[in-house]
């Protein structure tokens, strides 16, 4: 069983599922008797539990209970690379859902993707394709598509408080290839999958560009 947002439940709440937990029995509202359960949890929360428990907000029992094995996902800004590929997923989900037939992105609309920090994570782009999937008029979503913030970038300040600054779409471009490279390990194979095109086509481009790196540093 899946539970999402442990972290936003009230104490009376807390003390209901850790009973649940510690003695495996459910009660329905309205029901005189007591059912037994037998399910393996998951739990998922965005916020940081512990320190919840450190200041009164959260019970530590409860906190140790469903924190027997942790996992951390990094945030979409840590993850740059995996934006093209949750924007496919997306995109053919709100093609199908609204009875659309969008081909993908401008190459504009991937560097304003790219460059935002996506403070609200994965459930942001979701709502930012969901929006552009409606409002897109032509066959390749565009930034006018795009909530306004995302439409004027300019000044906004990014991940670490930096000012984010407009990029040209060939450093964007080898930007985007070297997080892919380093989400997939180094493994050119799988980085030529997760991007879409051969693998010849990005050895060629790793060629080309390890050559006009040499060539500017010798410069």
């Amino acid at each position: 069983m899946f539970l999402d947002e442990v972290g936003e439940m009230s104490p009376p709440m807390q003390a209901k599922l850790l009973r649940v937990i510690q003695n495996r029995e459910i009660q329905r509202v309205g029901a005189p008797e007591v059912g037994h359960v037998d399910v393996r949890l998951i739990a998922a929360t965005n916020r940081d539990l512990r320190a919840e428990v450190l200041a009164g907000r959260y019970r530590e029992d409860l906190f140790y209970r469903l924190s027997s094995i942790q996992i951390r996902l990094p945030s979409l800004t840590e993850r740059v690379g995996d934006i093209p590929i949750l924007v496919q997923f997306f995109l053919k989900k709100y093609n199908e859902a609204y009875g659309k037939q969008l081909h993908g992105l401008t190459r504009r609309a991937q560097a304003v993707l790219m460059q935002h920090s996506w403070p609200g994570n994965v459930r942001e782009l979701e709502n930012v394709i969901s929006g552009a999937c409606i409002t897109a008029a032509n066959d390749f979503i565009d930034v006018d598509d795009f909530p306004k913030h995302l439409q004027k970038p300019l000044g906004r300040a990014g991940p670490g408080g930096e000012t984010w600054r407009p990029l040209p779409l060939e450093e964007v471009r080898r930007l985007h290839i070297q997080r892919v490279l380093e989400m997939c390990e180094g493994n050119r194979v799988r980085a030529a999958q997760v991007l879409g095109i051969g693998r010849t086509s990005l050895y060629r481009y790793l060629k080309r560009a390890a050559k006009n790196k040499a060539g500017a540093t010798a410069a």
